[in-house]
């Protein structure tokens, strides 16, 4: 079976369309010539992509169709299926409308159930077209091509990162007094090959108070579910003796935005989750480094 999933920025240039005579016992049956067509693009509802957050949501299908009766109604079905095994994922959502014209477009919408497998999931629209409004008979057309990739949409199951944090230029835990450079490896799970994120982060204090000191990657593009990449903090004078640790997140690249100072903002309007995963443990050992020596580990003054 052909990777129905080739990008997440783009679709199949070509449409798959569907085709079938009418049949000439319907008693607005059109010539021999005339056939119906349907072809469909599904996304999400709620931002216009084909991906899902483990949560589900509704998925609509933009369905473009000729070949039919003007002023005649029409049933339209949709439903999820698997494309590994063509076994339909829900139940079927049917929708009835009457034709303006021979070529036209209608909208369906069916539900997406949430993901609670520690896998993605892949999933088709299949659609049916039905003379009249009870959806009953033979259908006209049908668009179940488990390779339509404008068809096809992906739930995510949890997506993840980890952070672990060290010494750019030694890899210990402890930078120099007068400052240096924190790596944080970020390591992220489920992720969409091809989809554009923003990792960001900040430096905190050990009880959690901010530094103003910021890293990001505005736009990460990964190749793989499974990765890792690195975020650098520039740590300047003036923190001797205090423990720092990396507090970071993930997020869509396209509902934030990134001021000059560095600071990350959400987007007007932008759809929930703007945030997609984060690492905020404070105390984790793996992710704290102490500039110079740590107050605390000082020897106690006895003047």
């Amino acid at each position: 079976m052909k990777n129905i999933f080739p990008s997440a920025i783009s679709r199949s240039a070509a449409v798959a369309t569907f085709s079938v005579g009418l049949a000439c016992s319907l008693p607005f049956a059109a010539s021999a010539q005339d056939a119906v067509t349907l072809d469909g693009v599904a996304i999400d509802a709620a931002d216009d992509n084909r991906f899902f957050t483990r949560l589900g949501g509704t998925v609509r299908d933009d369905v473009s169709y000729s070949g039919l009766q003007p002023g005649q109604d029409y049933t339209l079905t949709a439903v999820l299926i698997d494309p590994a095994t063509g076994q339909e994922a829900g139940q079927p959502v049917s929708h009835g409308f009457t034709a303006d014209a021979a070529q036209g477009s209608v909208s369906i919408e069916l539900p997406v159930a949430p993901n609670r497998t520690p896998s993605n999931q892949d999933f088709v629209v299949a659609l049916k077209l039905f003379a009249g409004p009870d959806g009953s008979g033979d259908p006209l057309a049908e668009a179940a091509d488990p390779d339509d990739a404008d068809q096809a949409i992906q739930v995510h199951a949890i997506q993840s990162i980890s952070v672990t944090a060290a010494d750019a230029a030694d890899g210990d835990s402890m930078l120099d007094p007068a400052g240096g450079t924190i790596a944080a490896r970020v390591q992220h799970r489920n992720l969409v090959a091809g989809y554009s994120y923003t990792i960001w982060g900040q430096l905190l204090s050990a009880s959690g108070q901010s530094t103003a000191i910021y890293a990001s990657i505005p736009e990460y593009v990964p190749t793989e579910m499974d990765g890792e990449v690195t975020l650098e903090f520039t740590v300047p004078e003036g923190f001797e003796g205090v423990r720092l640790v990396p507090s970071v997140g993930l997020y869509h690249a396209n509902r934030v935005t990134l001021g000059d100072d560095g600071w990350l903002t959400y987007l007007p309007d932008a759809p929930n989750p703007v945030m997609i995963a984060s690492d905020p443990d404070v105390q984790a050992p793996a992710k704290l480094i102490s500039i110079g020596t740590p107050f605390e580990d000082l020897p106690a003054d006895d003047g």
